[in-house]
């Protein structure tokens, strides 16, 4: 009998297929110029440069929430099992693209330097593998999506803490103290001189919401008609209300920039999960079927996207008459890298599970022989 999994649910699938789309469209903007002889085209692109670069709040939730399910699964739990899961599946595959990525941009560097005019140093690729790249401003550029890394894998670290929180204290204990933690360590930045951005993002910025993803994933997890109940229209006035509200902090308050990622966060959330809970009703099937095997890929895109625009997609780009292209093209352009992406994620995820089979690439068990 196969086990029931909540976390395979459709709409999560869907709502991480979505939210890695727009994160790469994000960078696609933002990474390479672009222009317009029209204002409303070029606005265009910008706002949805802007918009879409906010979905990557919702991987933090889904974080929390992915991890709540996994650690509340029946049957015997055991933390070191977690532990080597979250390596096998987080951390190797990191690794990897790193080495590649830091191999291939020095020797397309030494090889071809007017196509490419950067390198980077053993140290760059030493502070990705020590997971202190936030730090060392010098190998920022080898991959600026990656400042989600060290983030993210220091949240894993302390979820035991916090889900325990949850269990022996309470969901409003848990989501108070996490708020605590998250500006109290953004206000202590401020006053200090520490720049509160996102290459230089210490985890504590996002306990917050990596909390309120637990508390999702703990509700879920006993009420799997939650995301029923978070898809009505009322929540999605309530997700406008808070991007509303995120809007207004940025735009009447001068550090309001560093203090509106929670209202962002639920805001794209809840908006997001009504977009999804109404495609999964009313769209034909092969829409989730499409968003279903991106989400299921969504983990190497984030990886590779953004070395690929920046060390390959843009230096051609630049030999173009008509660089900087123009906003229209660039959105349609957009469009097919990411079909692009995701064809190459597919490539190397069905490498890695061959290596995988093989024990070429699991540290947990010994070579055949």
């Amino acid at each position: 009998m196969t086990r029931y999994n909540p976390s395979n649910s459709p709409q999560i699938h869907m709502l991480r297929g979505l939210a890695i789309l727009a994160v790469i469209i994000h960078h696609w903007l933002l990474f390479i110029p672009h222009q317009s002889s029209t204002n409303l085209t070029y606005n265009a692109a910008e706002y949805i440069q802007i918009i879409a670069g906010t979905f990557v709040h919702i991987f933090f939730i889904l974080s929390g929430w992915g991890l709540t399910l996994s650690y509340l699964q029946p049957g015997n739990f055991s933390w070191i099992n977690w532990i080597q899961r979250r390596i096998r599946k987080i951390i190797l595959p990191y690794y990897l693209i790193i080495v590649i990525t830091f191999a291939l941009v020095n020797a397309t560097h030494y090889l071809c330097p007017d196509f490419n005019h950067k390198s980077f140093s053993f140290l760059s690729l030493l502070s990705y593998f020590t997971f202190v790249r936030n730090f060392y401003s010098p190998g920022w550029e080898l991959n600026p999506t990656l400042w989600f890394m060290p983030v993210i894998v220091l949240l894993y670290a302390i979820f035991p803490v916090l889900i325990r929180t949850l269990e022996r204290y309470g969901i409003a204990a848990l989501l108070i103290i996490s708020a605590v933690i998250t500006y109290g360590s953004i206000t202590l930045c401020v006053i200090v001189g520490y720049p509160v951005t996102h290459q230089t993002a210490l985890f504590l910025f996002y306990v917050i919401e990596f909390s309120f993803g637990i508390v999702i994933g703990y509700t879920y997890h006993s009420n799997t008609n939650l995301l029923n109940q978070l898809s009505n229209f009322k929540m999605f006035c309530l997700g406008m209300g808070f991007y509303t509200i995120s809007f207004l902090i940025i735009k009447f308050w001068k550090p309001g920039s560093l203090y509106n990622d929670l209202f962002t966060a639920l805001g794209v959330f809840l908006l997001t999960i009504y977009v999804c809970q109404w495609l999964y009703r009313f769209s034909k099937g092969n829409v989730i079927k499409i968003l279903t095997s991106i989400s299921k890929e969504s983990y190497l895109m984030y990886l590779i996207h953004g070395p690929v625009i920046l060390f390959l997609i843009k230096p051609l780009l630049m030999q173009s008459p008509s660089y900087p292209l123009n906003s229209l093209t660039m959105l349609l352009l957009g469009v097919v890298y990411c079909v692009l992406i995701f064809i190459l994620a597919c490539i190397m995820s069905e490498s890695m599970k061959l290596a995988f089979k093989f024990n070429m690439l699991n540290p947990f068990t010994s070579p055949r022989g």
